[in-house]
């Protein structure tokens, strides 16, 4: 089994290593099945099914539970079966799907009744009848990579076709009502620049957390952004604006926690759109998502450390103050020689 920094290693060599450059036909390939990680981590620690967050904590976790609490309910609303209003922009939406048959149509139905100028599916090293599935959808594009290209590479290799002004991002094993759908393709319309997934109202408190989720506040806090609470490019249903891709790049969206740093560095806007529970739904894999200290925990979590790592860069390439201790690379990711930071990771972590 290779070890999350293995993982990561291979993302960059997967044919994502700058922007601008074409995407290659096969690229190197990270193996894996890819991720359908839905805003948790997949501890012993089941946050499906805990309800609200409590408020009874004190310092750090009390922070925390604010950080998660529930917000407002979130406009536009439409109407149940209805027709949905028209949006400026064009809109192109992403699926990702690797052995999701079972799945997919209804993915697909769902996402067509938003009348998008673009229906792209990523197959991404699918040995099911994925790609069958697909194929009874006329209008839908179809990326086939017969072996897996790795973990959310499809979603750059999607973004990288789309031609909308709007980019949203589903998965191919989470079918979402297309009402609660809408409302993120019309935050992008209106100006947001990347309208994020709010799970805090389905949330434990921050002692229950798990350490995915951790890691999400953590760097929404470090960020400036503590009103985000939990939300997070690792989770779907997002959408982006061109302007983002553009500031992005689509290589940069093989790391959903760095490409979420850097849209908030860019004084990009970012923000909650809506909240659809795609904890309860989401697909177990063995013990590749299940258990504490699993591997996908481990990838999203060090995926999360690039994201640090990009933020204490680009701070000390500013001559901004940073923890003491810290010694940064060149590179933007964290070194070995951060053992201040790192202590601060390990205790958010730990936290009780």
């Amino acid at each position: 089994m290779k070890s999350s920094r293995e993982v990561r290693k291979g993302r960059r060599s997967a044919g994502f290593a700058c922007r601008g450059k074409t995407l290659p036909a096969s690229a190197a390939k990270r193996q894996g099945q890819g991720r359908r990680e839905a805003g948790t981590g997949r501890s012993g620690r089941r946050p499906g099914g805990l309800g609200r967050p409590r408020r009874n904590g004190t310092g750090a976790s009390a922070a925390a539970n604010a950080a998660l609490a529930p917000r407002a309910a979130y406009a536009p609303r439409v109407t149940p079966g209805g027709p949905f209003p028209p949006l400026r922009e064009r809109l192109s939406v992403i699926v990702t799907a690797r052995n999701e048959e079972q799945t997919l149509p209804a993915v697909l139905r769902q996402a067509a009744r938003l009348k998008p100028d673009e229906l792209i599916v990523v197959l991404n090293g699918c040995t099911d009848g994925s790609y069958a599935a697909a194929r009874r959808f006329p209008e839908v594009i179809i990326v086939h990579c017969p072996e897996a290209a790795g973990h959310d590479v499809g979603r750059g290799i999607g973004a990288k076709l789309a031609r909308g002004g709007i980019l949203l991002f589903l998965d191919g094993d989470l079918p979402i009502a297309a009402e609660d759908l809408y409302p993120f393709a019309a935050a992008v319309d209106k100006g947001t620049d990347a309208a994020l997934n709010d799970l805090g109202p389905l949330l434990p408190p921050f002692s229950a957390a798990d350490t995915v989720t951790r890691c999400k506040l953590l760097l929404n806090e470090a960020l400036g952004r503590r009103d985000l609470g939990a939300a997070s490019m690792t989770a779907v249903p997002h959408a982006l604006s061109r302007r983002a891709l553009e500031t992005i790049g689509p290589s940069g969206l093989a790391v959903p926690p760095r490409a979420q740093a850097i849209a908030v560095l860019e004084g990009l806007r970012v923000e909650t759109a809506g909240t659809v529970d795609v904890i309860r739904r989401n697909r177990r894999r063995g013990a590749d998502n299940t258990g504490s200290g699993n591997r996908m925990e481990q990838l999203i979590a060090g995926d999360h450390a690039e994201a640090l790592g990009e933020l204490l860069a680009r701070r000390g390439a500013e001559g901004r103050s940073l923890p003491p201790g810290c010694r940064l690379p060149g590179s933007g990711h964290l070194s070995p020689q951060n053992t201040a930071y790192r202590r601060i990771v390990a205790a958010w972590r730990n936290a009780k």
